[in-house]
């Protein structure tokens, strides 16, 4: 089964400051060394995703925030181990809207539009420390893999 990386994953891999850096390294650098009989990554990146770790990674409240010219190096550093990119379909907007259906707040919005490209891709699985924001979406697997408690 392909499994997405979440944006928390990808942040606290690159932040050392945070608490779950070292967890996060150990799965990241696991995941991008394993491949299948075919050669393919066992994990995939939706651009959504390494927009959010942009985002993050270069605001100001951080310690140690990077530049944007850094963090984007980071992502091409992605982009470079061939890893799969997901990129919405003509029918994003579509499976965003119903899986909106059953969403009572707007704090769960860019979680949404991640579930529906996930979909649109028959990507079923997702791991992020985050496990509680995906499960209203009972067709995804949603794994933490660095067992932070939640």
């Amino acid at each position: 089964m392909l499994f997405a990386i979440d944006t928390n994953l990808l942040v606290y891999a690159h932040n050392s400051d945070s608490e779950f850096h070292q967890q996060a390294v150990q799965f990241i650098e696991r995941m991008f060394n394993e491949y299948d009989a075919d050669g393919q990554l066992s994990v995939c990146l939706s651009t959504q995703v390494l927009t959010e770790f942009i985002n993050v990674m270069t605001r100001q409240t951080l310690q140690k925030p990077l530049s944007i010219q850094e963090a984007a190096g980071v992502v091409q550093d992605y982009l470079d181990t061939g890893v799969r990119v997901l990129s919405h379909k003509e029918t994003q907007m579509q499976t965003f809207l119903t899986l909106l259906k059953n969403v009572t707040t707007r704090r769960k919005m860019f979680d949404v539009v991640l579930a529906a490209t996930l979909k649109d891709h028959s990507i079923a699985g997702l791991y992020t420390v985050n496990t509680d924001d995906f499960k209203d979406f009972e067709w995804l697997k949603v794994v933490n893999p660095i067992k932070t408690g939640s």
